[in-house]
C-alpha cells in the first residue's frame, strides 16, 4: 500500500505490523479482532487503529472466501470509500 510511505508514523507502522501478523495467523476471519463490516458494501470491512488521543486511523480490508486484502488506510473520517 502506497499510503504507508506517506504517513510516516512509526507507532502506526508497529500497529499495522501486529495486525497483519495476526491476520496471517488466524484460521478464520471471525477471529480477527475489531473487524467491522462497512454498511452498503458486501465484502468491505474496517479496523479502527487508535494511535493517540488525537489520531485515529481506519484500515479498510476486502474479505472474500477467507482471503484478506488491505485496501486503504486513512485518518478517521465519516467517508472512507
Amino acid at each position: 500500500m502506497r499510503e504507508l510511505r506517506s504517513i510516516g508514523n512509526k507507532e502506526l507502522a508497529v500497529y499495522l505490523n501486529k495486525i497483519f501478523k495476526h491476520i496471517e495467523d488466524v484460521e478464520s476471519t471471525d477471529e480477527i479482532g475489531g473487524l467491522v463490516k462497512l454498511r452498503n458494501y458486501t465484502h468491505y470491512y474496517r479496523i479502527r487503529i487508535k494511535v493517540s488521543d488525537t489520531r485515529d486511523y481506519r484500515l479498510v480490508l476486502t474479505i472474500r472466501k477467507n482471503k484478506v486484502w488491505a485496501e486503504s488506510i486513512a485518518l478517521a473520517s465519516k467517508n472512507i470509500l
